[in-house]
């Protein structure tokens, strides 16, 4: 028998290109992945900005004046702005916290207050290495409700005064400086 090796290199081509082509895939679709969670997380982001700074009257709670489905709505156009569809994210994951819904809340339950959305990315591109399997990924933001300044002014004046009815520009020739509640 003649040993014949005609062939081998094309044999060897092509598990080496089935290979490198399958690694290429998989990090173009990770790197799509990362991109389309950052866009979805500053998307999230922004449409909580939105949320929380609808307040028209500048109090730390719902007033009368502004009902928190105004603010909700104003955040989903922000959140829509976006078009997350381009990166196959759906508008219908957003959603509002449940601390958000409450007017009253506790000091610890403001810092839950914001938005966040749901979405799923395929995990392979082609489905041949993971098969249909999804990354089920949930983008946050928490910025929680802060107190606006004439109630920082007024908490700084009582730790000064010890009485908040003391506090005019023309009763005290003091600046009041607070770098955030």
């Amino acid at each position: 028998m003649k040993n014949n090796q005609k062939g081998q290199s094309t044999i060897e081509f092509i598990f080496s290109f089935v290979f490198a082509v399958s690694f290429i895939l998989m990090v173009f679709n990770t790197s799509l992945n990362y991109v389309s969670g950052y866009v979805t997380h500053y998307a999230t982001y922004m449409a909580s900005r939105v949320f929380l700074t609808q307040s028209s009257n500048f109090s730390a709670d719902w007033g009368p004046g502004d009902t928190f489905v105004q603010a909700e709505r104003q955040a989903r156009l922000a959140f829509e702005k976006y078009s997350l569809d381009v990166f196959g994210i759906q508008n219908s994951g957003f959603n509002v916290s449940e601390a958000s819904r409450r007017n009253s809340l506790s000091a610890g339950e403001y810092l839950m207050v914001g938005v966040f959305t749901k979405f799923d990315r395929k995990i392979d591109l082609v489905g041949q290495i993971t098969g249909q399997a999804k990354l089920e990924l949930i983008s946050e933001s928490f910025l929680g409700r802060e107190p606006t300044r004439g109630v920082c002014a007024s908490r700084v004046c009582k730790a000064i005064t010890y009485d908040i009815g003391e506090c005019d520009s023309a009763s005290m020739d003091i600046t009041l400086f607070d770098d955030g509640c």
